[in-house]
């Protein structure tokens, strides 16, 4: 799939989740939102774990921010060239793969902004 579909990789991604996808034009840095996440969408050849890392905090940033807090993640896929598929990746921070695995989004939220201040919104 060329780069001119990206618009039909988020809209994959929000039909897997349950979700709606946002438009780019409404200059957010959601891409897709479900009733549990808040979701960053990327298709390229090359993420360095830097960007997904920031990527990833952001996620849990946002998602801590929704009235009732939300998981936050990013989706990721290696563009690999056409016709070759690759796996999603789906990228979430410790915080919230405990969260996930047993904790409420409510202690998340909590836990998040009381041990990382630059969280806080």
């Amino acid at each position: 799939m060329s780069k001119r579909h990206w618009k039909q990789r988020e809209r994959e991604v929000a039909r897997s989740v349950g979700g709606k996808r946002y438009p780019a034009n409404m200059g957010g840095r959601v891409d897709v939102e479900s009733d549990a996440f808040v979701i960053q969408v990327k298709e390229r050849q090359r993420l360095s774990l830097t960007e997904i890392e920031a990527l990833a905090v952001e996620m849990d940033r946002l998602g801590a921010q929704k009235s009732p807090p939300k998981f936050g993640a990013v989706w990721a896929k290696r563009s690999a060239g056409k016709g070759r598929e690759t796996p999603w990746l789906v990228i979430v921070t410790e915080a919230t793969w405990k969260a996930m695995n047993g904790r409420g989004l409510h202690e998340l939220a909590t836990e998040r902004t009381d041990a990382c201040p630059s969280l806080r919104p």
